[in-house]
């Protein structure tokens, strides 16, 4: 063989060796039992298996070795007749090495007292030659064919052997290397039986970095040793795993550890159970966080002041961080105090409600009065705080956050969190906290938006009911020399119908109005008291469809106080209106009945007021009229998206 092919071979060799992780299982027992036999059936004083490394050959069992090499557990290739075996690929017969030109200088001779050698080689599963069994003389021997014939057999056991161990070891990295935890346990039972407790049994190293416990601390423990007070569903849960064979998925917190667990959770007989698991602390706490931020939208969208509103993001923070104490304050900028309302504590915190300078508690009012976040991770080392020691120890905080709500650019409000003891804000904490502020500071905008929109409405409608005045006075004046006066009165009720219909409209900054709030908007300067009857659920109409509803609503009412229902003290007037599905479309729906007047008569002319009836709802029609001996009646359709539009 060339040269370099046989480095490469031994290089391969020497690399299935130290991956098989036979190396590092080299105690005596390992393959003892095995070399025991070798001696007792080839009646030799020493017998051993062994692994040939690079450099040296590792005993994997021996028997009858002598010291120190029984100690050592390992020869230098000096020592190693193996080495040939392995190089070989071959059994070594060897009747008296003091005699062998190859051998007869090899330091085992003298040290080990090897004079006569039996070895054949040992293989991995994946045929790479590694080791041998030997069988050793301290005399010269005559090797039969017999010897060669047990000492294969022998070593065919040993080859099987290796194998398990070696998918024992290949188990056992890849249970080792999981970054899963994994737990065997097994249930204890009380006198009569129940499951009150359960033992580790095996745990991998990962459990114990996931747990926080120092290595080798749990195996022969039981769970409620490891952790005292423990929640008792750590033990039921895997109890009724136990006994049902159920396999079980949990997510559950060690409140002890402050920290949450998911894994699944699963029988394997005879009182036992296995665990895999991972730590999902920090997602549950984003999760909660999660939630918070969108309890504090629903909360934010009916909020009305800038308390209500830092009320709010305080108690969102409260729901998304564990900390000991939370709450929010108004600020007074110019003298940098603070007025805090009762807070949230945790069991034995004290409460900090009540008036306060910020000077006391250090520097941090400088980046607040900047819009600042405030983070401090220890109140007795940060520059801000820490010539105020005492300050904080009063109220129990040795961490803190503080959250500025600003108002044209001016601080007004913080929001705060205390923690008891010094930690690290992590970067999700400190995004969740921003989230709030970027809430509650578009929530404030809203407010001041609506505020300004609500002066302004105030404002157009004010002026608007001004030029209505202004028309009508011009109207009265120019039209005072006609003679009918009704024609007159008519023109001035309709510019009043249309100025209420304006008012309705200026509530929701002219987008839609509320049908209830139109109609009682038009029919309440008619002044009849509860004779008008509203049947139907409220809904938002257009701006189009307000004003026409509202020309046709005083029409429909000023006919009726003067010929129909409501000019006689019993008769009264039923509006009704609903929406239904036709045809694929929504369609609206208006009745008006009069009742309890006097038999209406069709009337032979028609006039401005029958015209603006005619056009229906939306201007384009839909009305049918009804002129029955119990009273007039109207019925109107129009689609309801054209109803809405804007």
């Amino acid at each position: 063989m060339h040269p370099l092919d046989v480095v490469a071979e031994k290089s391969a060799r020497i690399r299935a060796l130290r991956q098989s992780g036979l190396l590092a299982r080299t105690a005596r027992e390992e393959f003892g039992h095995l070399t025991d036999h070798v001696r007792d059936v080839l009646d030799v004083p020493v017998a051993i298996v062994t692994l040939v490394d690079e450099e040296r050959q590792v005993f994997a069992g021996h028997s009858g070795l002598p010291a120190p090499w029984a100690d050592l557990g390992e020869t230098p290739m000096t020592h190693s007749f193996c080495q040939y075996v392995v190089d070989q690929h071959a059994p070594l017969v060897v009747p008296d090495a003091r005699l062998d030109p190859a051998l007869k200088d090899n330091q085992a001779i003298g040290d080990i007292g090897v004079v006569a050698y039996l070895g054949v080689p040992l293989a991995l599963p994946d045929g790479e030659i590694v080791g041998a069994l030997a069988a050793i003389d301290n005399d010269a021997r005559t090797w039969s064919d017999a010897d060669m014939r047990r000492l294969r057999s022998i070593g065919r056991t040993v080859e099987k052997e290796m194998d398990v161990r070696i998918s024992e070891s290949r188990w056992r990295t890849l249970f080792e290397s999981l970054q899963e935890g994994f737990i065997q346990g097994r249930v204890v039972r009380d006198d009569a039986g129940r499951i009150v407790d359960w033992r580790y049994e095996e745990v991998n190293a990962a459990w114990y970095e996931l747990v926080g416990v120092p290595k080798g601390s749990a195996i022969g423990r039981t769970i409620r040793e490891v952790f005292p007070g423990i929640e008792d569903e750590w033990v039921n849960e895997f109890a009724n795993v136990v006994e049902t064979g159920e396999t079980v998925r949990f997510t559950r917190q060690v409140g002890v550890l402050d920290r949450w667990y998911d894994g699944v959770a699963q029988s394997i007989g005879a009182d036992r159970f296995t665990v895999i698991f991972l730590e999902v602390t920090n997602r549950i706490a984003h999760e909660r966080r999660q939630a918070a931020l969108l309890q504090l939208g629903d909360t934010l969208r009916d909020a009305r002041t800038v308390p209500d509103i830092s009320r709010a993001a305080a108690q969102c923070v409260a729901s998304g961080l564990v900390v000991d104490r939370v709450g929010f304050g108004s600020v007074d900028e110019l003298s940098e105090t603070i007025e805090v309302p009762p807070d949230w504590c945790a069991s034995g915190i004290v409460s900090v409600a009540g008036h306060h300078d910020f000077r006391s508690f250090g520097s941090y009012i400088e980046n607040l009065k900047r819009g600042e976040t405030v983070e401090v991770t220890d109140v007795e080392t940060d520059p801000r705080t820490a010539a105020s020691p005492g300050a904080f120890e009063a109220i129990q905080t040795r961490s803190l956050l503080n959250l500025p709500i600003m108002e044209h650019g001016r601080l007004v409000l913080i929001v705060f969190a205390h923690a008891r003891t010094p930690r690290v804000w992590s970067t999700d904490e400190l995004q969740f906290l921003r989230q709030v502020g970027d809430r509650a500071h578009a929530a404030i905008a809203r407010i001041r938006s609506e505020e300004t929109q609500a002066v302004l409405n105030g404002e157009l409608s004010h002026r608007l009911k001004n030029s209505f005045a202004m028309v009508q006075a011009v109207a009265t004046q120019t039209l005072k020399t006609v003679t009918e006066r009704g024609a007159v009165e008519a023109l001035n009720q309709r510019l009043r119908a249309l100025s209420h219909a304006h008012d309705v409209l200026m509530q929701q900054n002219w987008s839609a109005a509320r049908l209830r709030d139109v109609v009682n908007a038009v029919l309440h300067v008619f002044e009849v008291g509860d004779r008008f009857v509203l049947m139907g659920r409220d809904t938002d109409i257009g701006p189009r469809a307000t004003l026409s509803l509202s020309l046709l609503l005083h029409e429909l009412a000023t006919n009726a106080l003067k010929y129909g229902a409501l000019s006689v003290p019993e008769g009264h007037v039923e509006i009704e209106w609903n929406i239904q599905r036709q045809e694929g479309e929504d369609i609206f729906h208006l009745a008006w009945r009069e009742l309890g007047g006097p038999a209406p008569s069709q009337p032979t002319g028609r006039g401005f007021g029958s015209r603006i009836i005619r056009m229906g709802l939306i201007g384009t029609g839909g009305v049918k009229l009804s002129y029955e001996p119990e009273g007039f009646q109207a019925t109107m359709s129009a689609s309801l998206s054209q109803m809405q539009q804007a």
